[in-house]
């Protein structure tokens, strides 16, 4: 189940139709304390929230989740019209899995929503078998490690690295760097290989937590 915090109401019901074509089960509130209320009763498998909600902002929101034992392992999809490098960046240093700027590519949120859920479930089967092993099971957690190892990265990887933070997409990094779609492909799976991760959310995140954005 999918919950989604947004007070837009007609921008939250498109969502959660285009959600439920893809067989999800969404629930949806206009607020953190109907969220807040409903958490104690349910646990969704995934949160996609909203920064600007009234009451409490959805960077508390954040802060709640990451700070509460319940909660913390619950992945959550900031999508939002904030776009803006900073808010990024505070976003992801309160522990955002994702964070995706409106307007957005629906068929990118579908792909970041199965990865997430399907990474918290295999993050939950290997705690819980774990901890059925070992009475003190040693502190886990989703976030990625830091990088062992600093490196340098090209002119041209740098720039394409800033373009992903911001959010843009390979036909608009390809525009921005006046290069070939090939080209970016190329310079976006160089960054993988270097940051050793297997998609964009986790080469923002680790950039960003390594100080490696320049914008």
């Amino acid at each position: 189940m999918i919950l989604i915090i947004d007070d837009d109401p007609e921008f939250t019901r498109s969502l959660k139709l285009h959600l439920e074509e893809h067989n999800f089960i969404v629930v949806t509130f206009g607020n953190s304390w109907q969220s807040l209320n409903f958490l104690e009763k349910q646990i969704p498998a995934l949160i996609i929230l909203d920064i600007l909600l009234p009451e409490i902002d959805g960077y508390d929101f954040l802060k709640f989740l990451r700070e509460n034992k319940k909660f913390y392992y619950i992945p959550v999809i900031v999508l939002t019209a904030k776009s803006l490098v900073k808010d990024r960046i505070k976003a992801y240093s309160l522990g955002c899995n994702a964070y995706l700027s409106k307007p957005f590519s629906m068929e990118e949120l579908l792909s970041i929503t199965s990865n997430l859920i399907a990474q918290s479930q295999n993050y939950l089967y290997d705690f819980y078998s774990y901890s059925n092993y070992s009475k003190s099971p040693a502190k886990q957690t989703i976030l990625p490690h830091p990088l062992s190892n600093s490196f340098e990265l090209t002119c041209k990887e740098q720039k394409a690295l800033n373009l992903v933070i911001e959010g843009y997409m390979n036909k608009e990094i390809a525009r921005n760097l006046n290069v070939s779609h090939r080209h970016v492909e190329k310079y976006i799976s160089r960054l993988f290989n270097k940051f050793n991760v297997s998609n964009r959310t986790e080469l923002v995140r680790i950039a960003l937590n390594n100080f490696y954005s320049t914008n």
